[in-house]
């Protein structure tokens, strides 16, 4: 069954009551650093990582942001975070040693302290235990690509139901399968990233077009995300919508 066979079985979802209570507005007198560099080329891709941050600007104000994170970079021997800010829904470069805590938005979870969270992302620092788990460069985007789609559709309708969680498992099982990859992912870690991952629609639309280039991976994503849009149950029309889109923009012309 295609994705878009999906849509005669779409519900309308409930907004989750926690999501309504989030505010996401700075106070109009507030302005962003005008000392950070916006055009900084990234040293390393976080790859839609999303944080909440308390950041403190250049004139001691302190703001608390919700970011979908892009890349980490070094500009004049400081280290920098390119993001997307979804309180001035723009993209923002913020200074790291500025960062006065960061937590998990989805848990709350504290993941302080701040310069040791940012320090594995430094290109040194990549290592198999830590981001890379094993595979090559390529192999490395392919995966996160997957992560960040599939991390997309589970959290469309604003409910990431812990079967949909379950089905990621199943996605790596068989990306590694797929990539005949020696050894097992190591699930605890890859998907402990994928928890913290954050995608909004640009970073889903990036992976869809890195799945274009790659027919193999483009499989392996439409499989499962039929079986993540399956996962709970129920298909809801957030769900039945990017069903429809993946189809079309996959299918072969």
């Amino acid at each position: 069954m295609k994705l878009r066979e999906m849509l005669h079985r779409a519900v309308r979802p409930q907004l989750n009551v926690k999501l309504g209570k989030i505010d996401l507005t700075i106070p109009e007198d507030e302005d962003d650093d005008e000392d950070i560099p916006t055009d900084l080329v990234g040293d390393q891709s976080l790859s839609g990582l999303g944080l909440l941050i308390h950041y403190r600007d250049s004139k001691g104000k302190l703001s608390q942001r919700v970011i979908s994170c892009r890349q980490y970079a070094v500009h004049a021997g400081k280290e920098y975070v390119s993001a997307y800010c979804h309180h001035r829904a723009a993209l923002r470069s913020f200074r790291i040693d500025r960062i006065e805590d960061i937590f998990d938005p989805s848990t709350g979870e504290s993941l302080s302290p701040v310069q040791a969270f940012f320090a594995r992302f430094a290109p040194d620092k990549v290592t198999k235990s830590g981001y890379n788990w094993g595979l090559s460069v390529g192999q490395r985007a392919d995966i996160i690509a997957l992560l960040n789609a599939l991390i997309f559709l589970a959290r469309c309708d604003r409910e990431f139901h812990p079967a949909e969680r379950d089905s990621l498992e199943s996605a790596l099982t068989k990306f590694w399968l797929d990539y005949e990859i020696m050894g097992d992912p190591d699930f605890s870690d890859i998907l402990a990233y994928a928890d913290r991952l954050a995608p909004d629609g640009e970073t889903f639309w990036i992976a869809m077009h890195r799945f274009r280039e790659v027919p193999m991976l483009a499989r392996l994503f439409q499989r499962q995300a039929r079986n993540l849009i399956d996962a709970d149950g129920v298909v809801h029309e957030r769900e039945a919508y990017w069903a429809v889109e993946i189809d079309d923009f996959l299918s072969d012309d």
